[in-house]
């Protein structure tokens, strides 16, 4: 039982940092506000996946994979996808309202979203650290079940969805959709800007 809540409660500290600001969370929620809610479940659900393969490799081998000589050139792939998500995200000379309106009508990719926030989440090294940090009391703590780290790795996955969902669900609100459309090249600009610095960050 006491293994169990223990679960529970970091499952729900995962939840509530999805509120935080980090490559994933920007990305869910421009693509939830800009294309709507199935966009945005899409992109919940690659981060997912490639959540559940850093917890499976954090909650086993994390801590040795990240001391390699190799990781960095992972740091190095992680940047530059942020560097491009933030020059598609950025503003271009059509506005940004329009594009994604037109898509929003017309059907978002899922296939394409899943994809590119699978590629979010696993080109970003500093998750499997979060994984690493948020995880290592409990396995420690239960290390003589066998069965625990295998079903916190499928509970946080599991979670961490649930959280996308509502997330995306939520910003389908009408006042909070009013305010991106009355603002869509400032907000843009501002969700490129940042994950732009998260990019320089990981190389720095």
């Amino acid at each position: 039982m006491e293994a169990l809540l223990g679960m529970a409660f970091v499952c729900g500290l995962l939840v509530l940092s999805q509120l935080s600001p980090g490559p994933d969370v920007f990305f869910v929620f421009r693509t939830a506000l800009a294309q709507g809610f199935r966009a945005g479940v899409a992109v919940g659900a690659g981060i997912s996946l490639g959540f559940f393969i850093q917890a499976a490799v954090a909650c086993s081998a994390g801590a040795w994979a990240m001391q390699q000589g190799w990781s960095r050139y992972l740091l190095y792939a992680a940047a530059a996808w942020l560097l491009y998500l933030a020059w598609k995200i950025f503003p271009k000379r059509r506005s940004v309202a329009e594009v994604d309106l037109a898509q929003k009508e017309q059907g978002s990719p899922c296939r394409v979203m899943l994809w590119q926030g699978f590629l979010c989440n696993i080109l970003n090294p500093k998750c499997m650290l979060f994984i690493l940090t948020l995880s290592a009391g409990p396995l420690q703590a239960h290390a003589a079940l066998p069965w625990y780290a295998p079903a916190l790795v499928v509970a946080l996955t599991l979670s961490g969805l649930l959280g996308w969902v509502v997330w995306s669900a939520l910003l389908q609100w009408q006042p909070v959709q009013g305010v991106y459309r009355r603002n869509t090249l400032l907000i843009d600009a501002v969700f490129a800007v940042l994950l732009a610095v998260f990019a320089l960050l990981i190389i720095v």
